[in-house]
C-alpha cells in the first residue's frame, strides 16, 4: 500500500505538471514549487520520489558541506547543481540497482539564500528570503532600525544582477556595486511603508543601517547665568554669542575679557586653548566666533582666586559636570 500510494504521488505530478517553477516562501517551500532552476546550497532540503526505491523516497537535509549521503547511491555533493541535475545524477546511480529508474525531485525547503542586515537594528545576523522578499520585509525580520542613522546601503556582487533606479557606486574591483537610501524612504513612520519599501532583495545581499551620529555639542560654564549645552543637530557650528545669549548672558561677577575657549576631541583629550575677550565681541568691535563641536566656553569670575583656578583646572573640572542641561538644538 504504501508503495502504491508512492507512485500515484508521483503519476499525479506528472500528469498535473504541479512540478514548475513558482515563487519560493521565506525559508521553506511547498511541495512542487520549486523545481525549475533552482540551485541548491548548504540547510536546503530536497525531496525525492524515486519509483520502486523506498530508502531514497523522502526529504532529505543538504549538509553544510554540501553533501548528503544515499543510502545505495552513496554520497552526492549538491552544492551548486540544480534540481535536475541532482535528479539525473541520482537516476544515473540508481541504474545500477533498477532498470529504468524513474526518480523525480523538488527542493522542499531553501535555506542556503541568505540575506545579511547589519548595522543599527534590533538583531543584525543573516536571514533567508524568498523571491519576493524586499527590503522592507527584510528589516522586519531583522526587528527594524535601532538608533538608526538617515541613511541604509545595499551591497551586491555584481554577477547577481543590477540595483534599478538608484545612484549605484562600483568598488574598484569591479566586484561589487553599492547603493545608498536614504531611510526615510523606506519607513516613513510606523506601520507606514516608504516609497522604496518595496526594492527588491537578492540572495547574498548586505543591507547595513547607518547608526546614529553620536551627539554634537558646545558646552559654556562659568560666570554665566544658565550653565549647559547647546547641540548642533542640523548645522556643524554656532556662533559664541548666540550660546551666550541661550546661557541667559554673563553674571554680575564675570570677567568676560579672559573667556577662554577649550577644544575637546572624541577620545577626550584637550587638543587647543585660546583666550578671547568676550566683552569686545559683545560690544561689537571684534568679530564674532564659530564654536564647533568638542568646543567649550569657559567665562571666568572678576574674583582673584579664579586665576589659580583656571591654572590647575578646576573650575573646567567642576563646570563640565553641571553642564548637562541642553539649553538649545540648532
Amino acid at each position: 500500500m504504501k508503495r502504491t500510494s508512492l507512485v500515484i504521488a508521483e503519476l499525479t505530478a506528472v500528469v498535473c505538471g504541479v512540478f514548475s517553477s513558482s515563487e519560493l516562501v521565506t525559508g521553506q517551500t511547498q511541495p512542487g514549487t520549486a523545481r525549475n532552476g533552482i540551485v541548491l546550497g548548504p540547510d536546503d532540503s530536497i525531496t525525492i520520489l524515486a519509483l520502486n526505491c523506498e530508502e531514497i523516497s523522502k526529504e532529505w537535509r543538504i549538509g553544510s558541506t554540501g553533501d548528503v549521503t544515499f543510502p545505495m547511491i552513496g554520497r552526492l555533493h549538491l552544492e551548486g547543481t540544480t534540481v535536475e541535475q541532482t535528479e539525473q545524477e541520482i537516476a544515473s546511480r540508481l541504474k545500477r540497482f533498477l532498470h529504468n529508474p524513474q526518480v523525480t525531485v523538488y527542493a522542499s525547503e531553501i535555506r542556503s539564500r541568505p540575506v545579511t542586515v547589519a548595522g543599527a537594528v534590533e538583531h543584525p545576523g543573516k536571514y533567508q528570503i524568498s523571491s519576493s522578499s524586499t527590503m522592507l520585509d527584510v528589516l522586519t525580520q531583522a526587528g527594524g532600525p535601532r538608533n538608526a542613522g538617515p541613511t541604509l546601503t545595499l551591497r551586491r556582487k555584481i554577477e547577481d544582477g543590477t540595483i534599478d533606479g538608484t545612484d549605484v557606486k562600483v568598488d574598484k574591483e569591479g566586484v561589487y556595486m553599492t547603493a545608498e537610501f536614504e531611510l526615510k524612504s523606506l519607513i516613513d513612520g510606523p506601520g507606514v511603508p516608504g516609497q522604496l519599501a518595496d526594492t527588491r532583495v537578492k540572495p547574498f545581499d548586505i543591507i547595513t543601517v547607518s547608526p546614529a551620529a553620536p551627539p554634537r555639542y558646545v558646552h559654556i560654564v562659568g560666570e554665566i547665568n544658565r550653565p549647559g549645552s547647546v547641540e548642533l543637530v542640523s548645522q556643524k557650528t554656532v556662533s559664541l554669542m548666540k550660546v551666550v545669549a541661550v546661557a541667559g548672558g554673563l553674571s554680575r561677577v564675570a570677567a568676560p575679557g579672559s573667556t577662554m575657549i577649550l577644544h575637546v576631541n572624541a577620545e577626550g583629550v584637550q587638543t587647543s586653548t585660546a583666550i578671547v575677550d568676550l566683552k569686545k565681541i559683545m560690544a561689537g568691535k571684534s568679530k564674532d566666533l564659530d564654536l564647533i563641536d568638542g568646543d567649550i566656553v569657559l567665562v571666568p569670575s572678576s574674583r582673584a582666586k579664579v586665576l589659580s583656578e583656571v591654572i590647575t583646572g578646576s573650575v573646567l573640572t567642576s563646570g563640565l559636570n553641571t553642564a548637562f542641561l541642553t539649553l538649545a538644538r540648532f
